[in-house]
């Protein structure tokens, strides 16, 4: 019965941390309808700006936890709101997502460039490591009263602010009809700036509280404690606190009960770090999902299409100025990386079919591509071709079925359970030594008669690859396939109502995304010739994701210049810089992921709408009597662009 309280008390205390993280969570997205995933950032970076008032320079406590919670914490909060979260339509899930999560890469660049990797950075216990107290036998610190105590807190204190305050009143109100409140005299934007400030400052508690109880500063760690927020936040549908506290209470409970009486070995000895993974999934496909407010990925101005010719003319123009391009790359170093980049822009690609066309938001691609390079290995030790194609067929097959419990699953809800796919994929799999040893290793792709051993060679199969696939998904998107994606996209409800099968549709594609990712993994192994489990972290996919949408996530260009911008330009850029700017790579793409709330179409949708404006000018000037007319001329399968909807209107 003592250890049963020791454990339970134990378990209360994590769940108030949880409890905590969850509520900001939830304050911040009842009012403005975006989800921030960047709520652990903001939380790891008020943590870390605590400890270098309290140990740094030497501030009390008191007065350093004044400074971080109601000084630093809100103005944070006040200004993400201000100049990244008030130009969002929170309709455009993939736009809101892709800002928060730029929000985060670029948090995480910072940190280590202002607080680099040290092993000696800790928080001290409010009351030292020997304040405790003796209850049953179980010696309890003061640290996990103070935590439980604190969340109790937030709990009545936000109760009684959004019940029995004016200003309470008033954010509900926000929620409930944002024009209706501006119509009688409120203020919709301060009040979400004040909800943003309510959010960063529960944030910045959580993570002092988890710092502080975990004993050391860990940039991942406190980054992505709030993946174990999501399930609790979930669980009260993103607006009922008692049911987020519940749930986070649960949480808290299950972690601290199942590491006390289920002795765990072997690949189920990651469990733990996982349960709140798993609780996720729980509550995404077992419970009746709530209508969101940010509901679909949609483009505001998607790119034309070109037709087949010009597709295949596109094809052979990039293959021909590849071969030209490779004749003036003499360091091995550079092809390797120009490899790299060509093999992760054909894994970009299924996001441009999966995103881009099918509006359909993953998180996981990057561990398909993990799959496809150990699975080629596997399958294939020599490199043989026809292991390529085995990669594709069971990596879609894998799709599908991780397709198939998330049918149901839309927007915000799929890029949650895609998400969670990733880290159970990693922590359950790809971090077991028994399936990825410390170096596992990977062939080139071997094409009979064909030697593939130099890396100009390899260079070009991969551009033939990539403008295969290329020219494939276009004719998709011109097709009736592609139709059925942009209509499902648009209204997925329209579409099952003139009926059509959309988990038909789902489940095609999902298995042809993920197939173009695990064969773009199986390239990008080929060139590596050794993975290890740490290429894989979870992580790291969302830079992916990133970079596709900064370039343009509706256009094959845009994941090539993507992959190429990871592999090719940070390496080229940062070994040059100062050992403190090691990080500037996630700084950037962050950078360029939090612009995207004003230019959603990324760079080449500007490109795009640059050239439609000047292009009546030149043609103009030309003699060219179409070019003349409005940009009215429709797409190949019936969509128009530009002003033409004003004319047919």
């Amino acid at each position: 019965m003592d250890v049963f309280i020791g454990y339970t008390i134990a378990g209360i205390a994590i769940g108030a941390v949880y409890a905590i993280a969850a509520t900001g969570l939830v304050v911040t997205y009842t009012t403005s309808g975006v989800f921030n995933f960047a709520h652990g950032a903001t939380g790891m970076l008020m943590a870390f700006l605590y400890w270098q008032l309290r140990v740094h320079q030497h501030w009390a406590a008191p007065a350093a936890l004044v400074m971080v919670l109601l000084v630093a914490a809100p103005l944070y909060g006040v200004l993400t709101e201000r100049v990244l979260i008030r130009p969002l339509d929170p309709g455009d899930t993939g736009t809101t997502m892709v800002v928060t999560i730029g929000l985060l890469v670029m948090s995480l660049g910072v940190a280590y460039t202002v607080w680099p990797v040290t092993a000696d950075r800790t928080i001290p216990s409010f009351y030292g490591p020997y304040a405790f107290v003796r209850l049953f036998g179980n010696r309890i610190p003061y640290q996990e009263f103070i935590t439980i105590g604190l969340a109790a807190a937030v709990a009545v204190s936000l109760r009684f602010l959004f019940f029995r305050t004016r200003i309470g009143v008033a954010m509900r109100g926000v929620v409930d009809d944002r024009p209706l409140m501006a119509l009688n005299g409120g203020y919709p934007y301060r009040l979400n700036a004040l909800s943003w400030a309510i959010g960063a400052s529960l944030g910045a508690l959580a993570g002092i509280l988890q710092s502080g109880s975990a004993g050391g500063l860990q940039v991942l760690d406190l980054t992505f404690l709030v993946v174990n927020a999501y399930a609790a936040a979930l669980l009260g549908r993103l607006k009922s606190l008692p049911l987020t506290f519940a749930g986070a209470m649960i949480l808290g409970l299950a972690a601290q009960y199942l590491t006390g009486y289920v002795t765990l070995s072997g690949w189920l000895s990651n469990l733990k770090p996982v349960l709140p993974t798993f609780f996720l999934f729980a509550i995404l496909l077992i419970l009746r999902p709530v209508r969101l407010r940010a509901g679909a990925a949609t483009v505001t101005n998607a790119l034309r299409v070109p037709s087949l010719s010009r597709s295949l003319a596109s094809g052979a123009a990039f293959l021909a100025a590849a071969a030209l391009v490779e004749q003036f790359l003499h360091g091995g170093v550079v092809i390797g990386e120009a490899s790299e980049g060509v093999a992760i822009g054909v894994v970009g690609l299924s996001v441009v079919l999966l995103t881009g066309y099918g509006g359909q938001i993953s998180l996981a691609q990057y561990a398909f591509m993990g799959f496809g390079a150990w699975l080629f290995g596997k399958l294939a030790p020599g490199g043989g071709i026809l292991g390529l194609v085995a990669v594709a067929l069971v990596c879609a097959v894998l799709g599908a079925i991780v397709a198939l419990p998330a049918l149901r699953l839309t927007g915000l809800y799929l890029a949650l359970s895609t998400l969670a796919f990733a880290e159970l994929a990693y922590d359950l799999f790809f971090s077991q030594t028994n399936i990825m040893g410390a170096e596992d290793a990977v062939p080139r792709v071997h094409l009979p008669g064909v030697s593939l051993a130099g890396s100009k060679a390899e260079l070009f199969f991969e551009c033939v690859v990539f403008a295969i696939f290329a020219v494939g998904i276009l004719a998709i998107r011109r097709g009736s396939m592609g139709r059925l994606l942009m209509a499902t996209r648009d209204s997925s409800a329209a579409c099952a109502t003139l009926g059509a099968n959309l988990t038909l549709v789902k489940l095609l594609l999902f298995a042809a995304s993920t197939a173009i990712a695990g064969v773009g993994g199986a390239l990008w192994g080929g060139v590596e010739r050794e993975v290890t489990s740490l290429d894989f972290e979870y992580q790291l996919g969302l830079s992916l994701v990133l970079i596709v949408y900064i370039w343009g996530c509706c256009s094959p260009a845009g994941a090539l210049l993507g992959g190429l911008s990871l592999s090719l330009l940070y390496p080229q850029i940062v070994p040059h810089l100062p050992s403190r700017w090691s990080q500037l790579g996630l700084i950037l793409t962050g950078l360029g992921a939090v612009s995207l709330g004003r230019n959603p179409n990324g760079i080449i949708g500007q490109i795009s709408d640059g050239w439609q404006r000047v292009r009546p000018r030149l043609g103009g000037r030309l003699g060219d009597p179409v070019s003349r007319w409005p940009a009215t001329l429709p797409q190949s399968d019936g969509e128009v662009v530009g002003v033409a909807a004003a004319a047919d209107g």
